[in-house]
C-alpha cells in the first residue's frame, strides 16, 4: 500500500479524476444538456471527467518522455506546468468549439461567461488553468 502511496502515476491519476470530476459536477449549471436523461447527463459527467483525466494523462506522459522518468513530478518546473496548462486549454478550445457548433452534444446556458470573438465558454477554459497546478501540487506533496 505504501508503494502505491508514494508511486507518481497512481496519484496523479487519482488527483486528476477527483479534482475533475468535482470541477465537471460544479460547472453544470454553466451548461444545457442535450438530453434531460438524468442516466445521460450523468454519463456526459463521467465521460468528460475520464476525457479530463486522459488529457492530463497524456500530459503527464509528454513531460515524462522530455524528462526521461517521472521524476519531474518530484521537482516540477514552470514549463512542466505550462505544457500541462497548454496542452489541455488548446485541446479544451477545440472540444468545445466541436461539441457546441458542430455536433450540439450541449449547449451552453444563459450563466456561461463567452471569450469574446469565438463564443467558446471561458469557465471550462479556466479549468485548465486552476487544475493542472493544484494536481501537480497535491502530487508532489502526497508522493514525498
Amino acid at each position: 500500500m505504501r508503494a502505491i502511496l508514494k508511486n507518481p502515476l497512481p496519484n496523479f491519476i487519482f488527483f486528476s479524476y477527483v479534482l475533475n470530476a468535482t470541477w465537471e459536477w460544479t460547472q453544470s449549471p454553466f451548461f444545457i444538456d442535450a438530453t434531460a436523461d438524468l442516466n445521460t447527463i450523468i454519463w456526459y459527467r463521467i465521460h468528460c471527467t475520464l476525457g479530463d483525466t486522459l488529457i492530463l494523462m497524456i500530459g503527464f506522459t509528454l513531460i515524462s518522455f522530455y524528462h526521461k522518468g517521472v521524476q519531474w513530478i518530484y521537482h516540477p518546473k514552470g514549463k512542466d506546468y505550462l505544457i500541462l496548462i497548454i496542452f489541455g486549454f488548446i485541446y479544451t478550445f477545440i472540444s468545445e468549439y466541436i461539441n457546441v457548433y458542430v455536433k450540439h452534444t450541449w449547449s451552453y446556458s444563459q450563466y456561461m461567461p463567452l471569450m469574446p470573438l469565438i463564443p467558446i465558454g471561458i469557465i471550462p477554459l479556466v479549468q485548465w488553468i486552476i487544475l493542472p497546478p493544484v494536481i501537480v501540487f497535491i502530487t508532489t506533496r502526497q508522493i514525498r
